[in-house]
């Protein structure tokens, strides 16, 4: 049994991938930008907003990149709570884990405050010893820096923790990080894409990774 669970948050503890779509929808529309470039964008969610700016418009000035992620953001905040509803299931394994004395603790993309104000509105808070959010750590995923800071913070062994994500961003931290990995296919990756970093297990939904946290580290077949 694993004793810390590292999750992703997007895509993985909430279903807020549709939401972050219809969002980003809009901003490219207001902006009049080519609808060829979406699907560049897509891939790129799951890093700080300002990177997917860079990366999805390379050729663009900074002033730009940072004017799209402000309206971004004027539009997200507000309905963030609607936007991230939970994924079936997610009481049950928080409390299971809980019970079973498995720590936990979040790392992501996202701006830390409104990570916290979903948990806070499902009464999720304190499950979680820590939440690391854009804002705390200087090197972003796939960088092992948040696994490594949430590491230190609780004490744990590498050997004893595992992330749980659904990007290979997510994944490719752990590897980088030394521990385990559990990809699922509940956001923007496909179960082939996540295949690719080598992760431990691939889970369909929460309640495939519940028995994984609890039960063994055995590579699937």
């Amino acid at each position: 049994m694993y004793k810390l669970a590292i999750f992703d948050f997007d895509g993985t503890l909430v279903d807020s991938v549709p939401g972050i779509v219809n969002v980003m929808t809009e901003v490219f529309h207001e902006y009049q930008i080519d609808k060829a470039l979406f699907d560049k964008w897509s891939h790129a969610v799951g890093i700080p907003l300002p990177k997917q700016m860079e990366i999805v418009f390379p050729d663009r000035t900074a002033d730009f990149h940072e004017e799209l992620s402000t309206r971004y953001r004027q539009i997200y905040d507000v309905r963030v709570i609607d936007i991230c509803p939970l994924f079936p299931g997610l009481h049950k394994m928080l409390s299971a884990l809980s019970e079973a004395e498995v720590q936990m603790a979040i790392v992501t993309s996202k701006r830390r405050h409104l990570v916290e104000a979903v948990l806070e509105h499902h009464n999720l808070s304190s499950y979680f010893k820590m939440v690391l959010g854009a804002q705390d750590v200087q090197n972003h995923k796939p960088h092992p820096e948040a696994v490594h800071l949430t590491v230190q913070n609780l004490a744990i062994d590498l050997r004893d923790v595992v992330v749980v994500g659904d990007s290979t961003f997510d994944l490719d931290m752990a590897t980088n990080a030394g521990v385990d990995a559990i990809g699922v296919t509940t956001g923007i990756h496909t179960h082939e894409i996540l295949e690719a970093s080598e992760p431990i297990h691939i889970a369909a939904g929460l309640h495939e990774v519940l028995p994984i946290i609890l039960n063994g580290r055995a590579k699937q077949k």
